[in-house]
């Protein structure tokens, strides 16, 4: 995507920032199935605690603003190297949704 071109992803079909706790938070939760003290994937190190802001700080170790693309947090949700399969597809709204809020530099 090159710069100012915007997505129908998120929020932001305008071009306008996206947030952490508004537009990836959600898109998350599902993630909070498995990867919750005691779930199945409770030995990883992406433990969702139910709140944004704390589990903003946990998501950032998997995000890489330097190389957006390349973030382990995307590799993850399209199921390279996970466990749980792809949870979003890398052509899906919610994929491209992500990668924008990486894009932009990952903020609250």
């Amino acid at each position: 995507m090159d710069v100012g071109e915007s997505t129908d992803a998120g929020a932001t079909g305008d071009g306008g920032a996206l947030t952490f706790a508004a537009d990836i938070y959600p898109l998350l939760t599902i993630c909070m199935n498995c990867h919750v003290p005691g779930g199945a994937a409770s030995d990883t190190s992406l433990i969702f605690s139910g709140n944004a802001a704390t589990d903003y700080t946990t998501v950032l170790q998997f995000v890489d603003t330097s190389a957006p693309a390349g973030s382990r947090i995307l590799s993850k949700v399209s199921g390279n190297g996970h466990g749980g399969g792809s949870i979003y597809a890398a052509a899906s709204p919610e994929y491209d949704t992500i990668l924008q809020w990486i894009q932009q530099g990952a903020p609250p």
